[in-house]
């Protein structure tokens, strides 16, 4: 009994008992004394009790002013260095002990500092030989993402309960916000999907493990994936299923395209043949026709055919732009067209660099552009080639220029009308145009000759300098239970956010102009599964409130409302438990604005000024800054005060208290919810 007691007091109120305990019983020796003293030598009682009440106030307060120094220069720094130690021990922090904060307790602080030091060199020893080991599979690593992520095809492996564990770029392309632990039913409409795994399933029944094949919508509706799915085998066990799939949506459209031209073609030509048909049949048995009738008829003739011919260019211009839409594009850098036509030419080519980057079938330009230069220098008039790139808008131009004779129409049709490659058969360098959607001409300018060739422009790809995104996760935890409490917390995932608003009232009309969130699954912080929206507040942003989040009327006048923001926001922390810095204050915006979004914020909450509470209870430092010293985290100057800066502050900081919870006993989030009431009162007093 007294030892759980003992368990469940702090250190500086078992030293608080301690002291009372000693003034308490100083007290009763003194009153003991006298009464002794009195029984003795008699005399009057009076000088007796005024000297006990003296001596027994004097000792009280001895004791409570020896244990304010105690508890202030003793019990605090224990405490500060006790934390210190605990939070380098389990949050992995490398940061020097403040020696400063014990500086009472002789070579306490010195002791800690140096058992802080042996620790960051055991760690340090010890990740150096992790290094080693784990070498060859960096490289095995390295090599799968480059090779996985860049497939032409999108692919996803999934649990067996359909979780996301892995995705490529192309999956994001066509799914959308896909991200890590979050269900397939998210972004594919599951019916197909599970009558495959299905199938698939019976496969395997049978002793045949087969790749089965589904046509699923995403769940937006938007995109038609047709793929194929195939079981994952672990000891004979179904660890997960991959799929692998393709954006079909224009193959099905240009198809329907097809048919629809076709039967079109067909309608709109079986009337002008019939009507010639009769009025040839009519010219030819009628003999005696008059002049005016059989002229009225080979007009009508004439009219017909004309009809005819203009029916058929109408539908062949119309099968070029279906033809088009069918030929592979995809993002390409004007400078690896513009080396391939360097090593596929005969002709020295002199390149000007460009960072552009082109949507087209890159192997089709480049072909051009080397037949191109061969064309232009073999008749020996022409020299100096040189490669370029113009941009504009949206537009690209390739400029092949030369110094010499200049090129006739007639000589460019003739280049244009070969066939471009054996690769792509009979295809011109003329259909290669027209599946592009584009032309190239010859021109003349001050400084030479030049062919001008536009194409779409492309976005740039992500620089190697840019935060990639977390495409995988092979150990993700068991999908969590109907008991949310009893879920530990290394099996949540969680959503941290942030808001930044118009001012601190959200009942007295204060909106939202900013939400930023940043995704948590298995420890790991998701820097690719972000959400970040200015939101129109529908007001005017006070310049005091502009002057901390820098957000302007300006900036928002395009933005989304808060009733198209807080839906999105709802769908990136489905199945999440949300994290906050003082969450109460931006869940109060959104609970308030419930009715006009349509949706509910019924997820779990942790609030990591009140974790802080629990676990640094010896400080009443728990702003967003103090916990980023304490953990030895930096934020950009310019990314404080900013939503997605104050939310990737919170996810480090929140990673770090996870593992302080966990060396505290709290390891469930029913747990954590109760260490959070507890400190709910506390709250109140402290800092934030």
């Amino acid at each position: 009994m007294i030892e759980r007691l003992t368990k469940r007091l702090g250190l500086r109120v078992r030293f608080a008992l301690f002291f009372a305990a000693l003034g308490l019983g100083g007290a009763v020796l003194i009153a003991g004394a006298l009464i002794f003293g009195y029984s003795r030598a008699g005399g009057p009682p009076d000088g007796y009790v005024i000297a006990g009440l003296i001596g027994t106030l004097g000792l009280l307060g001895l004791a409570a002013w020896i244990g304010l120094l105690f508890d202030e220069n003793v019990a605090k720094p224990i405490l500060a260095l006790a934390s210190d130690l605990t939070t380098r021990a389990r949050a992995d922090v490398d940061l020097q002990i403040d020696e400063g904060q014990a500086k009472h307790l002789s070579t306490l602080a010195p002791a800690a500092n140096a058992i802080n030091a042996a620790l960051s060199e055991a760690r340090a020893a010890r990740q150096r030989a992790v290094e080693r080991e784990t070498a060859r599979i960096a490289r095995e690593k390295a090599l799968f993402e480059a090779l996985f992520r860049d497939l032409g095809e999108g692919a996803v492996v999934a649990t067996p309960d359909n979780r996301v564990m892995l995705y490529n770029r192309m999956a994001q392309d066509l799914l959308g916000e896909i991200g890590l632990d979050r269900p397939l039913s998210a972004f594919l409409r599951p019916e197909p999907v599970m009558d495959a795994l299905s199938r698939m399933q019976k496969a395997r029944v049978r002793g045949e493990v087969t790749a089965e094949t589904f046509l699923a919508a995403s769940a937006d509706g938007h995109r038609f994936l047709l793929g194929r799915v195939s079981p994952i085998l672990s000891d004979e066990e179904l660890s997960g299923h991959v799929l692998i799939f393709r954006d079909a949506t224009e193959d099905l459209s240009a198809h329907a395209a097809h048919d629809h031209l076709f039967t079109a073609l067909m309608e709109g030509v079986r009337r002008p043949a019939g009507t010639i048909g009769a009025l040839l049949e009519v010219l030819q048995s009628v003999d005696d026709l008059a002049p005016e009738q059989r002229a009225q008829m080979r007009q009508g003739i004439e009219d017909e055919v004309a009809r005819l011919f203009s029916c058929l260019d109408d539908f062949s211009t119309r099968h070029a732009a279906i033809k088009s839409r069918r030929w592979p594009m995809s993002p390409v850098a004007v400078s690896h067209v513009f080396d391939g036509v360097r090593a596929h030419s005969n002709t020295d080519v002199r390149i000007t660099r460009s960072e552009a980057m082109l949507a087209c079938d890159g192997f089709a330009v480049t072909t051009l552009l080397a037949q191109l230069s061969c064309h232009l220098t073999e008749d020996g008039t022409r020299d100096a080639l040189t490669l370029s790139a113009e941009v504009e808008a949206g537009e690209t131009r390739l400029i092949l220029g030369w110094q010499g004779e200049a090129v006739t129409d007639g000589q460019l049709t003739g280049w244009l009308r070969a066939p471009l490659t054996e690769a792509y058969g009979d295809y011109s360098g003329r259909d290669a145009l027209a599946a592009h959607q584009t032309d190239l001409w010859a021109e003349t300018g001050a400084d030479g000759h030049r062919i001008v060739l536009p194409l779409a422009s492309a976005a740039p790809p992500l620089a190697p300098g840019d935060a990639r995104p977390e495409f995988y996760d092979f150990n993700l935890p068991e999908a969590p239970g109907t008991d949310l409490a009893e879920t530990p917390l290394s099996d949540l995932s969680f959503v941290v956010f942030d808001t930044e608003t118009t001012g601190l009232s959200p009942r007295g009309g204060d909106e939202i102009v900013q939400i930023a969130g940043l995704r948590i699954v298995n420890g790991r912080i998701l820097r690719g599964e972000t959400f970040d929206t200015l939101v129109n507040p529908g007001r005017a942003i006070p310049p005091a409130s502009t002057r901390v989040h820098h957000i302007t009327d300006a900036m928002v006048e395009g933005a989304p409302d808060i009733s198209e923001a807080g839906q999105r926001f709802h769908e990136f922390c489905r199945g999440a438990v949300l994290v906050a810095h003082n969450a109460p204050f931006d869940l109060a915006f959104l609970r308030l604005k419930e009715q006009v979004i349509g949706r509910r914020f019924d997820n779990p909450v942790l609030c990591t000024v009140l974790m802080s509470a629990g676990l640094f209870d010896h400080t009443g430092q728990h702003t967003l800054d103090a916990l980023c010293d304490r953990f030895g985290i930096t934020i950009p100057p310019e990314a404080r005060h900013t939503a997605m800066g104050d939310t990737v502050a919170t996810a480090e900081v929140f990673v770090r208290m996870l593992d302080l919870l966990q060396a505290k006993g709290v390891t469930t989030l029913g747990g954590a919810i109760t260490e959070e009431g507890r400190m709910t009162r506390i709250r109140k007093a402290q800092n934030y």
